[in-house]
């Protein structure tokens, strides 16, 4: 079977070769296409099946279209789910994604940063930089990286992220929950090290003042770092802080633990409000109610920093929305 060619599309979509391969390859930017031929180009190499030759578009100075995002590979629901959106999004922008999955290891993520970028990766997003005790490993990756951005504020000063915040909907969701009688908050939360378990733990608090009631650390649980298995998490949150203190009201993030925590609830037919945080669909199921991290606006954030390099000079704040769960 021939090969179909740039020719072949050019020719399909009656518009030159340097047209068809300033948008299927990247191309000169003194090259301009309109709207209606891009998308007459478009049609000719979908019904074509015309595959793009990635290393001639980068030897020609094209575009590669690609963008690397690294990832946790122990990440919860939450990275999940906002990789699913950046990916979903980047398609609509006429990007791809490249995937690098890693835990706790900066040399893994260095040779994917280093491979990624020999196979014409452009632009990277990081959602994997919140490691405590790899401070120094990580800004020495990064320190001379102009085609990075990041998810939540990473250890490098000056470096473009995208900031998210629950402050405003953990204040309504007390707030909610007060006015129908609610008044001991708990909540649980992964290793206080990390930046983002710390963030979770101060605007927790924050909210608890907001609503005119007192802050009770007791009424925290911090998962064991040593301990990765939800349900022997939730056991000890249950032995340590739910029994003895016992919250009336629980806020729990993550679906999982909040599955396993209401399971052990009602074993010991102890009344009690959970309330989540990462809109995973299993809530639904569990009935229970989640905050919306609102992941569309998370990525869109994201790849704007990335594409739009201008738009750097100010940091996007993402904030959590409350929905009222009723009852």
């Amino acid at each position: 079977m021939k090969k179909v060619t740039l020719t072949d599309v050019a020719r399909m979509a009656n518009v030159s070769s340097s047209a068809a391969g300033k948008v299927l390859n990247g191309g000169s930017d003194q090259i301009r296409v309109g709207a209606e031929a891009r998308k007459r180009i478009l049609d000719a190499a979908r019904k074509l099946d015309y595959r793009t030759n990635m290393a001639a578009s980068i030897l020609a100075g094209g575009n590669s279209r690609l963008i690397g995002v690294f990832i946790d590979s122990f990440a919860a629901y939450r990275t999940r789910r906002l990789l699913q959106e950046i990916e979903r999004l980047s398609q609509t922008l006429g990007y791809r994604i490249i995937t690098s999955f890693t835990h706790d290891c900066i040399a893994n993520m260095r040779e994917d940063y280093l491979m990624l970028q020999r196979y014409g990766v452009s632009g990277f997003i990081c959602c994997a930089h919140d490691y405590p005790h790899l401070r120094k490993e990580v800004r020495a990756l990064f320190a001379e990286a102009d085609n990075v951005v990041f998810m939540e504020k990473p250890c490098l000063p000056g470096r473009p992220y995208v900031r998210t915040s629950r402050l405003r909907a953990l204040t309504e969701m007390i707030a909610d929950a007060g006015r129908r009688g609610f008044r001991r908050f708990g909540t649980m939360h992964d290793w206080h090290a990390a930046p983002t378990e710390q963030t979770l733990h101060r605007e927790f608090l924050q909210a608890i003042l907001a609503n005119g009631l007192e802050a009770n650390e007791k009424l925290i649980f911090e998962y064991p770092k040593s301990i990765r298995d939800p349900g022997v998490r939730a056991r000890l949150a249950m032995e340590k802080m739910i029994l003895p203190q016992r919250p009336d009201f629980l806020y729990i993030d993550d679906a999982l633990y909040a599955a396993s925590v209401q399971s052990l609830l009602l074993k010991q037919r102890i009344p009690m409000m959970i309330h989540g945080g990462n809109d995973e669909p299993l809530f639904n199921g569990l009935g229970i109610g989640s905050l919306d991290p609102c992941y569309e606006k998370i990525a869109a954030s994201l790849l704007d920093l990335l594409l739009h390099p201008e738009a750097r000079n100010t940091v996007p704040i993402i904030e959590a929305v409350y929905k009222n769960a009723g009852g």
